[in-house]
């Protein structure tokens, strides 16, 4: 063996003992993570919705394992941490940026096409928000698409940061089909055995498919909807003015149930026998997830987003007179309902949380060995 050939061995040798050495150090106590979301509108702020859903069923489930410490929301103060994971934008930003700045993570919650149909004119000020997102998202080490979509518009919009795919995630034990909770909401109700009960959950905006739902429990008035959400952004919302006289004059069988906290969900959930969600787009929705995982059929507009993480597990629409139709034909067939149930139910089990957070704490130890 010649000298040169001794010395690359040992360079070898050394390089390994030191990679080890390195994991062990960084990796032989918990990783702490701060996980922070707060929206820049303080109506967003005050009602939440699935961004914010999302960031606590991923702060919970890594607060479950043994090799992470997980915070919601702390402050710098109570630092040194070692991951600060933003699920939102705002000014909240600027207070870790200076100490954290090689250990920002971004989920990237929203895209340019989020705020169409969420807010009024948001087309006219679309350009202007592509470069705040741009702004924020180039400032990570990573940012992570929930979608594969959402990955591929980042990468179109600009964003020069390494990105990962990691989608949302559903805590399958606490939304799944239980009947007693099933039998008491439906009492409460006053849904019998034969009432069809439809159910959908979001913001009262355009995006979220608010007027095709309407339409659709007027067309089919044999069949009790359901809708839970308020509106968010009040009369800066998208369609406000419409959504109002709705809202105050809704069809006999249209029961507008106004937002609710995140644990009486599921409740909901086991009350209804389809979830209709008609939204117009979507990242990766947490409501789909939730309905999924107590096993209710899913009716969804035929999206580009849907197909990889969903398909074929779901109905799909292409327009309202297609929606009515596929909702009737679904409420008039048991076996279908009960096929699509056992769908929704596997697609639940893909995503379940804990199996989302091992791949986020991936991403967390890459970053930490790669500084």
């Amino acid at each position: 063996m010649n000298y040169a050939r001794i010395v690359f061995i040992k360079f070898k040798k050394d390089y390994n003992l030191l990679c080890i050495s390195r994991v062990k150090e960084g990796f032989m106590r918990k990783i702490k993570v701060n996980l922070i979301f707060k929206p820049g509108i303080p109506s967003a702020r005050k009602k939440g919705g699935g961004d914010q859903t999302s960031c606590k069923m991923l702060y919970n489930a890594l607060n479950k394992r043994d090799d992470v410490e997980a915070f919601f929301n702390a402050k710098l103060k109570d630092g040194p941490f070692d991951i600060i994971h933003f699920h939102s934008l705002g000014d909240v930003f600027w207070k870790f940026v200076e100490d954290y700045s090689n250990r920002i993570i971004y989920t990237a919650h929203v895209i340019p096409e989020t705020m169409v149909g969420s807010a009024i004119l948001a087309d006219k000020w679309k350009p202007i928000l592509t470069q705040y997102l741009l702004f924020f998202y180039n400032q990570a080490r990573v940012v992570i698409a929930v979608s594969p979509y959402e990955k591929k518009i980042l990468e179109e919009i600009g964003v020069k940061t390494k990105i990962v795919y990691i989608p949302n995630g559903i805590d399958i034990e606490k939304f799944k089909p239980i009947p007693e909770i099933r039998r008491k909401m439906r009492e409460e109700f006053n849904l019998n055995k034969n009432d069809i009960a439809i159910l959908s959950v979001g913001h009262v905006i355009k995006r979220k498919g608010f007027d095709t739902f309407v339409k659709t429990a007027m067309a089919l008035p044999k069949y009790k909807f359901f809708w839970i959400g308020g509106i968010p952004f009040s009369i800066l919302s998208s369609g406000y003015s419409e959504a109002k006289k709705i809202l105050e004059n809704p069809p006999k069988n249209l029961y507008f149930l106004g937002p609710h906290p995140h644990d009486e969900l599921p409740k909901f959930y086991n009350m209804a026998d389809i979830f209709f969600f008609p939204s117009r787009q979507e990242n990766f929705s947490i409501a789909v997830l939730e309905a999924a995982s107590c096993g209710l059929p899913l009716i969804l507009r035929n999206l580009e987003e849907y197909i990889e993480p969903f398909s074929p597990n779901y109905i799909s629409f292409d327009n309202e007179e297609d929606a009515i139709e596929k909702v009737e034909k679904l409420c008039e067939d048991a076996k279908l309902r009960e096929e699509y149930s056992k769908k929704s139910i596997e697609i639940a089990h893909k995503y379940d949380i804990n199996r989302v957070a091992e791949e986020t704490v991936k991403v967390y130890k890459e970053v930490i060995l790669e500084e």
